[in-house]
């Protein structure tokens, strides 16, 4: 049996081991044997993480688009207020059914949908310019969908949790009626697709000179 003390009157390393925690030994034999493989690792991650974070950092100084949601409509000198059954004597049942209650059209069955001609769409409600055909792109969901909108300032962004969806509504700034949707999911430059409602707004095609 071998002594539990050396010749010096030290602990024998074998003693010192048997009282180590199994479970502590395990993990030092562990990271001793792996260390090179986790620093190989780590660098990997790390090099990853920052060229990933260097990927969206491009993505965001290309789009420039500052799409944040509001709690309340931006205030403008020409913003247009009218009561609701002065919009329903304005509008067409859709129309209002979407600019004014957040409804949406079936998919493949808006009016611009599939519009290819140039020109500018405008918000049916007030006819303020929204998006333009050169921002236009077929996103295969059967709504017209855009890049961008014209101007930043022409629309606003709203939560929207109806549905059990997490949402960003669009919204005219003018007359605040309800346009779309605004997902991260589209494609160059800005990365993101504005899902509209063709009967949320109305085409002026452009004229040829």
């Amino acid at each position: 049996m071998e002594a539990p003390f050396d010749h010096t009157g030290a602990p024998n390393a074998r003693e010192v081991r048997s009282k180590v925690p199994i479970r502590e030994l395990s993990c030092r034999n562990w990271a001793f044997a792996t260390s090179k493989e986790l620093r190989m690792k780590t660098s990997f991650l790390i090099t990853s993480c920052l060229a990933y974070f260097a990927l969206i950092s491009c993505t965001s100084a290309q789009s420039g688009l500052d799409v944040k949601v509001q709690d309340k409509a931006p205030v403008r000198k020409d913003k247009v207020v009218k009561t609701d059954s002065e919009w329903q004597k304005l509008l067409t049942p859709l129309q209002y059914k979407i600019l004014r209650n957040k409804g949406t059209e079936a998919a493949f069955c808006g009016t611009f949908y599939d519009n290819h001609l140039d020109g500018t769409y405008l918000c049916a409600g007030c006819k303020l310019p929204l998006f333009s055909s050169k921002d236009k792109f077929d996103s295969g969901t059967g709504w017209p969908s855009f890049t961008k909108p014209v101007k930043e300032e022409n629309v606003w962004y709203r939560s929207d949790e109806s549905h059990g969806m997490n949402r960003i509504e669009i919204l005219c700034a003018r007359c605040d009626g309800h346009l779309g949707h605004a997902f991260d999911d589209g494609p160059r430059p800005t990365g993101w697709r504005y899902c509209l409602n063709s009967d949320a707004m109305v085409f002026l095609k452009t004229k040829r000179k």
